[in-house]
């Protein structure tokens, strides 16, 4: 079984209206077939929570979407979290020393599957391209 980081381009993409809801499904289609195991990124969930606020949603209608899109990921799998560790939290700050272009919290998604060893499956391709990189 594939060990696959999602974050938050994921979480997006639960909402029918977004273009990327039918990759978003699939993923989860997949978890329920245990082709893949899902592990969201630490850091996710506070980036999307930041996105709703921004996006004027209150504090009621940001927890209603945070618990509808929990609802929808238990229907097909049960996701892990990896621990948001120091490790991480330094690897992250060393990534946005090296690559400028990357944002506080992609440099936390890039750490965690670079320390947890995971596939990166989500959509950021320039968070795809520095793992694969940091591979090497």
């Amino acid at each position: 079984m594939i060990r696959v980081l999602l974050e938050t381009g994921f979480l997006v993409s639960l909402n029918p209206k977004d273009k990327n809801h039918e990759w978003a499904m699939d993923l989860l289609k997949r978890a329920k077939e245990r082709e893949i195991r899902i592990f969201l990124s630490p850091a996710s969930l506070v980036e999307l929570s930041l996105i709703l606020k921004s996006k004027g949603l209150s504090e009621e209608g940001i927890s209603r979407a945070l618990m509808a899109m929990e609802s929808l990921i238990t229907r097909y799998a049960r996701p892990a979290f990896p621990d948001l560790t120091f490790e991480i939290v330094s690897g992250a700050a060393k990534l946005r020393m090296k690559y400028t272009q990357l944002s506080f919290f992609d440099s936390i998604h890039a750490a965690t599957a670079l320390t947890d060893d995971l596939e990166y499956y989500d959509l950021d391709e320039v968070i795809r391209d520095i793992i694969r990189r940091e591979k090497r």
